[in-house]
């Protein structure tokens, strides 16, 4: 590994085995000559290519393709994504897993193919800015290992928690119970006997926290952000907050509340304050958005968030566009009035003393994140992770929900907010939920939408849901082919497989060891077919989307059998030991 820095420090490397089979790099530039120099590492090797079918990293999304080395890279820091990439084969083994400790400030990852000789040239870039002390140490975590690849990226999560330091923030139960959120169904549009009636509602279905979302603090319904920043509640929405956040407490059900974090309006009454204390202006959206490296407009925030959670008796927060926090090529250099020199650092003293104070208030409390700011490093202060807006892409959600989970083995996982259209058939419908089946499912349908049998179809898969919250949610996912975007994801622990089929004609293995295997039919194919082992008596349950049973029978499942299912129904397979 060949490693140059922009400043004249002195370089240390060391190579070391951990005892598992991954190797690290330790970098130490010490005798570093000034602490306000910016400083710049870059580490280059290169490997062979060899049964490479693609490459995996955090917000890969829908491009699993390998790229030219005279390609940009992947950027990662504390509020967007994280510095990992995995090259994995077609049949989803680990080839090559590269993950860096540096999850804080930006990292620069290049890999990309060398055409002239068929070789991986890795390039890591870690702008390490102005550093505090007189040496800077970063690590490289190199696994070659022959394992699956869902295991290599968990095991270097693994490595970020452990070696690293990066702790993810607690995850009370309640932060997997399903959510009504009110952005697709009412988006800015709505009152508090809205809010207060659809929650009825809700609570009936079996909902226990709801998501107010953009709308409480403005009565401007444009979707722009040009009245964020005062964060007062509008009278003609809702009356007085904390009133009506106890009506919902006596629904049963919890209270999240939106607030974007980055953006000042134009319009808002705080504009004047802060107008000169921005990283950027965005003149299409009416917003700032603002510089917490003053400690004035940290404050503010913090003082903001602490207040509405102890005022109002909020359980949680939804904090969004936290991604925003980023240099651009004209944010203003460091000043004076500052008292951080990097943005991601000031992000962190941010994010730690407010959480530190919202804490002491309610130790439980909920806090949403969204793709992209899902690191490990953030993950630190927020113990929700919810996928990018996707609305009425079940692709889009199964994705952006597999790749949340296979790199997040204890922070609840969140779909994006579920919606249909009204005219919609409660098979199709059922598509949507099975594709966020391995995630806590958020719901944005307006309830005077659902027909009886849209109704039955939701309580049937959150009963499901419910029942196996524990398997579905935090055990070790296995996501087939990442580089046909998953079409066949389970989970399984000692008694009991769950498998959800996204591609028609697939064949699902099932184990030796369960009792139990219940194969969801994520597709509007009318059969399933099932391998097994061994000659293997059973009784097959199917039942259609609703719940409801179409068909009990015993068989024997020997080699490879075909077996009827609806559309969005279920296989539940209980083996006759």
């Amino acid at each position: 590994m060949r490693i140059t820095s922009n400043i004249k420090a002195n370089i240390r490397q060391t190579l070391r085995d951990l005892p598992d089979g991954r190797q690290v790099y330790d970098i130490i530039l010490d005798q570093i000559p000034s602490q306000e120099d910016e400083i710049t590492i870059t580490c280059e090797w290169d490997f062979p290519i060899c049964n490479i079918a693609g490459r995996w990293h955090p917000n890969c999304r829908y491009d699993r393709t390998l790229k030219a080395d005279w390609a940009h890279g992947e950027i990662s820091m504390s509020s967007v994504s994280a510095p990992l990439n995995v090259f994995f084969s077609t049949d989803g083994r680990n080839i090559k897993t590269i993950a860096v400790s540096e999850a804080e400030k930006k990292v620069n990852m290049n890999v990309g193919v060398h055409e002239e000789n068929g070789t991986m040239k890795c390039r890591v870039k870690v702008f390490a800015g102005a550093v505090e002390t007189p040496a800077y140490k970063v690590r490289i975590l190199l696994d070659d290992r022959d394992v699956r690849y869902e295991q290599a990226i968990g095991d270097a999560v693994d490595w970020w928690e452990t070696d690293c330091g990066f702790r993810p923030a607690f995850v009370p139960d309640e932060a997997r119970d399903p959510m009504y959120s009110f952005w697709y169904s009412y988006h800015q549009e709505f009152t508090e006997e809205d809010v207060e009636a659809e929650c009825r509602r809700a609570a009936e279905l079996g909902f226990r926290t709801v998501i107010v979302d953009d709308g409480w603090q403005t009565d401007d319904t444009n979707r722009g952000y040009g009245y964020c920043g005062d964060w007062e509640v509008t009278e003609k929405k809702i009356k007085n907050m904390k009133d009506h956040v106890d009506r919902i407490h006596k629904l049963g059900m919890r209270y999240l509340l939106w607030f974007s974090v980055p953006y000042v309006g134009m319009y808002s009454k705080v504009w004047n304050l802060f107008h000169n204390k921005l990283i950027a202006v965005d003149e299409e959206q009416k917003t700032g958005i603002l510089d917490i490296r003053y400690p004035e407009v940290r404050s503010y925030l913090k003082t903001i968030y602490v207040n509405a959670v102890k005022d109002w008796g909020l359980d949680g927060l939804k904090l969004d566009f936290i991604d925003e926090f980023y240099e651009r090529a004209d944010t203003p250099k460091v000043n004076e009035d500052m008292d951080c020199i990097c943005l991601q650092a000031a992000l962190d003293r941010l994010l730690g003393e407010t959480m530190a104070e919202l804490k002491q208030i309610k130790p439980d409390i909920l806090i949403e994140f969204r793709q992209r700011y899902i690191g490990p490093f953030i993950r630190r202060y927020g113990n929700m992770l919810r996928v990018c807006d996707c609305p009425e892409s079940g692709l889009a959600n199964r994705v952006g929900s597999i790749d949340l989970r296979l790199m997040n083995r204890y922070t609840a996982v969140h779909s994006d907010p579920i919606v249909w259209n009204e005219r919609e058939t409660p098979e199709t419908a059922a598509l949507q939920i099975i594709d966020t089946l391995f995630s806590t499912m958020q719901f944005s349908v307006k309830m005077e939408y659902l027909t009886a049998e849209h109704r039955n179809m939701v309580e049937n898969y959150m009963d499901l849901m419910r029942r196996y919250r524990r398997l579905l949610q935090t055990g070790p996912i296995k996501a087939e082919e990442p580089q046909n975007l998953y079409p066949q994801v389970s989970v399984r622990d000692n008694d009991t497989e769950i498998t959800a089929v996204y591609s028609a004609g697939r064949v699902v293995t099932i184990g030796k060891q369960q009792k139990e295997t219940i194969i969801i039919n994520g597709t509007k194919a009318t059969e399933i077919y099932i391998k097994a082992e061994n000659e293997t008596p059973a009784k097959v349950i199917q039942k259609d989307c609703y719940g409801e049973i179409v068909e009990e029978k015993d068989v024997i499942l020997a080699g490879i059998t075909e077996l009827p299912c609806t559309a969005a129904g279920r296989l539940e397979i209980i083996k006759q030991m």
